[in-house]
């Protein structure tokens, strides 16, 4: 009888706790659905400036990583939009379900030519993205409201790490696999471009030929220790200000964007502001906090303001490989002005500067790097050297302890179990 109750027992709370899962697994998709109906739909107009868009970011991207002494830098993204209720695209002709792709790679690796003191860089950063009827990551559908486009920018630099100064220059390449009846035509376009820094200041410029495409001044005003300067204090708590110029085509005016970083705590919670004009708006704000200065891990908080003067709020979780967002600014900047959806990205972004790594636009080395890495083959021949000196001292100091303490001692010697023979 008493078995029998604790067995009833057993079965009550098993069938309220598979009651409980299938509740909040109800609430869970409910919750999802529920923001994916107020999803903005994509419009022609979004996807077609993608281009310029990506071209922009990836200069804006380069400026962050290009200071003299910076070896190098890998980057790559693969974003997945699950949910293809969330990335519609509005048409003419009406609305038309169907997938987002982005996906991009980036790398920069420069070497000290011999012992000149200038350091020469080679960098390359490539995306594709795009709308299609279909999921996919390598072969689209190409359907009749698809358009699928891949973007290039590559170049050289040169840099003098000893008196903080470095340019750069290349070339822009915007290729467009497949554009559908709906939007502009578009044909293989190649840009100019060319960058500076000297200290904290840095200038960016692109053309198309002889047009003029943007500018772009950047002030790094916030002290680094990555780049030698102090880990805490007041100067790390200046601003960084990114301003750029626009040449915009459909009504020939210039716009303004002005991008304010600023530390709030200890180079681990940021606030982060842009404002656009000749539409004095502010386009977005977002708090990030970054539980180590290094940058690999965030935490955000977003908020976008529509034209309309709506407000999105947004946020995401990032970390070294994987990264989880809503409705983040950042997406809505940079994916077609899509809105209103959930994101899951691969994401890697890891930078080397002076033999040490660091997140993208990070401040302090990364919590892995316990101590220095050796590339270069004399340091490692020195460093073993130097190590091999001191294993030498430290043994002849121990025998010269031992040495003095048995001159300077006498030792008594008791022998025990002597046993004496008679010889027969």
């Amino acid at each position: 009888m008493v078995f029998s109750f604790i067995r009833w027992t057993n079965e009550v709370k098993l069938f309220r706790l598979h009651g409980l899962k299938k509740k909040m697994s109800i609430l869970f998709w409910t919750l999802v659905f529920a923001l994916s109906a107020h999803a903005g739909h994509l419009t022609v107009a979004g996807v077609s400036d993608g281009g310029g868009a990506i071209r922009d970011l990836q200069l804006r991207e380069f400026g962050m990583v290009f200071h003299p002494g910076a070896n190098g830098y890998l980057g790559a993204n693969l974003f997945y939009f699950p949910l293809p209720s969330q990335s519609r695209l509005s048409t003419e002709y009406g609305k038309h379900e169907g997938y987002v792709l982005r996906e991009n790679f980036a790398g920069y690796f420069a070497e000290e030519l011999g012992k000149s003191g200038w350091d020469l860089g080679i960098l390359w950063w490539i995306e594709r993205h795009g709308w299609d009827s279909e999921d996919f990551a390598i072969f689209p559908n190409y359907g009749k409201f698809s358009l699928i486009r891949s973007v290039h920018t590559t170049g050289f630099t040169i840099a003098r790490p000893k008196q903080n100064f470095g340019v750069a220059g290349g070339i822009q390449y915007s290729n467009p696999e497949f554009v559908g009846q709906v939007y502009e035509p578009e044909t293989d376009t190649l840009y100019e471009w060319a960058a500076a820094t000297i200290g904290p200041i840095a200038a960016q410029t692109s053309f198309h030929h002889s047009s003029f495409r943007h500018a772009r001044v950047s002030l790094n005003l916030e002290s680094k220790k990555v780049f030698g300067g102090r880990e805490s204090g007041p100067l790390t708590y200046l601003p960084n200000i990114d301003v750029a110029v626009y040449r915009r085509n459909h009504d020939g005016k210039d716009s303004l964007r002005i991008f304010w970083e600023q530390n709030l705590i200890a180079q681990r919670l940021y606030a982060e502001a842009a404002v656009y004009f000749p539409d004095p708006a502010l386009r977005f704000i977002a708090l990030k906090y970054y539980p180590d200065p290094s940058k690999v891990v965030s935490i955000d908080v977003t908020c976008y303001r529509k034209p309309d003067r709506k407000l999105l709020w947004g946020g995401g979780l990032s970390m070294p490989f994987v990264r989880v967002a809503y409705n983040h600014a950042d997406d809505i900047e940079n994916v077609f002005g899509l809105r209103g959806t959930f994101v899951l990205q691969f994401h890697f972004a890891i930078e080397k500067i002076r033999d040490t790594f660091v997140g993208l636009n990070g401040s302090k080395a990364t919590p892995m790097m316990t101590r220095e890495i050796d590339t270069d083959e004399n340091v490692k021949k020195q460093r073993r050297e130097e190590r091999e000196k001191e294993f030498e001292e430290s043994r002849r100091s121990k025998t010269s302890a031992q040495t003095s303490s048995t001159t300077s001692s006498p030792r008594e010697i008791t022998a025990t179990g002597i046993v004496r023979e008679n010889a027969k």
